[in-house]
């Protein structure tokens, strides 16, 4: 079963047994779907942990491959589970980094709204644009 959402950018998400879904093949499988083409989606595997917590494995267009986090993924996630699950707010998500991403939200009926999510924020490239590049 497959379910659809839009977070800023589509997300098909799906519901798994395993902590290591064969998310490149299964990803890319759903990604290259006629069902959302011409643009494409990024493919979520989701595990329901214990205490009401998700495990997010995300297989990203433009990356063409698994990445170690995606936020708006995440989103997703939390946010079809609350659906489909009658979850509440905040969700934690752990991502395949290791890391967890709170997701925060309001439901009323079947409208979410007040949407964002809580996470660590690091540095992870530091670089410097030389003036040349500039010039178009």
């Amino acid at each position: 079963e497959v379910f659809f959402i839009n977070t800023g950018v589509p997300h098909a998400v799906v519901f798994v047994d395993s902590e290591n879904p064969p998310v490149e093949h299964w990803g890319r499988t759903l990604r290259y779907h006629e069902q959302f083409e011409p643009a494409g989606t990024n493919a979520n595997f989701v595990k329901i942990l214990e205490d009401d917590e998700l495990l997010v494995r995300t297989y990203e267009r433009g990356v063409e491959d698994e990445t170690l986090a995606c936020g708006t993924g995440c989103v997703a996630a939390a946010l079809i589970t609350a659906a489909r699950r009658g979850w509440s707010s905040p969700i934690p998500v752990t991502t395949r980094s290791g890391g967890i991403l709170t997701i925060h939200f309001q439901l009323a009926g079947r409208q979410f709204s007040e949407v964002y999510l809580e996470g660590d924020a690091r540095i992870v490239y530091r670089g410097d644009l030389q003036p040349d590049a500039l010039m178009a």
